[in-house]
């Protein structure tokens, strides 16, 4: 197996071959406010990677919430009163999404990451839902 990943602009695509078959999926990107990319526990705190591993952010990280299932609630202290919050499905080489948060303090970017950490957990809820399905009709 082998992997690699292709970048155009602030896009990342990440690319596995396996058993001469190529796979590929998108990896880490910023578009807008909108950041994607993949936890990275390092020392004890968090980051943000891409899709191969490198480290992109690695910034002050909180855990603003963690939830049963081990997702996580994420805030990423910046400069200037700038934030990127997001959830996480797990501390450790798992998907992120978030945002880019501008002129707000702590407590407006946690009440943000716990709305963004709402709406993408239910997300995956009907995701799984519908992959359960999907395997019982196979």
């Amino acid at each position: 197996m082998q992997t690699s990943c292709v970048r155009h602009g602030q896009i990342e695509v990440g690319v596995i071959e396996h058993q001469g078959r190529e796979f590929s999926a998108l990896g880490a990107t910023v578009q807008g406010r909108s950041i994607t990319g993949y936890t990275k526990l390092v020392d004890g705190e968090i980051q943000l990677s891409s899709w191969n591993g490198q480290t992109t952010l690695a910034s002050r990280s909180e855990i603003v919430e963690r939830f049963w299932s081990g997702s996580l609630a994420l805030m990423f202290r910046l400069a200037r009163g700038k934030f990127i919050v997001g959830y996480a499905l797990a501390d450790d080489a798992m998907l992120f999404r978030g945002e880019l948060l501008t002129n707000v303090d702590d407590d407006e970017a946690r009440r943000h990451a716990l709305m963004i950490s709402d709406c993408f957990s239910q997300l995956d809820a009907e995701d799984e839902e519908d992959f359960a399905a999907e395997q019982k009709c196979l």
